[in-house]
């Protein structure tokens, strides 16, 4: 009965959408554990279509480096474990590539991001591996979670990543 109701709410932010304009819009406000220069935002849009176009940028990131960034299980940034694992609500058990077929991997498994010089960052991809609007496959609640290095997209579990170093909370835009 919770499925079936989760999935009606989700399917009334659909009623009416176009294919241009979000039905539903969220946003994590990423900030650094310990190096409090790390900041950011990572927006969440859905449309129609169910495909979730997920943005933005961080900041004050160590220069000219490769990040991993994950949506993972809670929505608790008061510690670096505090947010819990992957985000993985196909129950797939495994880490791989945001590129592998969905359910296949953790939805949370996102591509990395890259540093310039000046330390910036951007997050710019499309997936339908996981919702905005309320459903079991929803981010909101949930927290982004950057890793002090690359995600190699295969160790399990968690793709080698390393230390967490920056955390958001993903909410509901308006």
């Amino acid at each position: 009965m919770k499925r079936l109701s989760l999935a009606l709410l989700g399917a009334i932010f659909l009623i009416g959408a176009t294919g241009d304009n979000p039905v539903m819009k969220a946003k994590a406000s990423i900030f650094g554990f310990k190096d409090k220069n790390v900041k950011g935002e990572v927006f969440f849009y859905q449309y129609p279509d169910m495909t979730v176009h997920v943005f933005g940028k961080i900041t004050g990131l160590p220069k000219n480096r490769t990040f991993a960034i994950h949506v993972h299980q809670f929505g608790d940034c008061s510690s670096p474990k505090a947010a819990g694992g992957h985000f993985d609500p196909y129950h797939s058990g495994k880490h791989g590539s945001p590129n592998d077929p969905i359910g296949t991997h953790h939805s949370g498994d996102m591509p990395n991001i890259k540093s310039n010089a000046k330390g910036e960052a951007v997050i710019d991809f499309r997936t339908k591996a996981f919702t905005v609007v309320p459903s079991p496959y929803s981010v909101l609640g949930r927290s982004v979670i950057i890793h002090a290095g690359a995600d190699d997209y295969k160790s399990q579990p968690a793709g080698k990543a390393g230390p967490r170093i920056a955390c958001g909370v993903i909410g509901v835009v308006k």
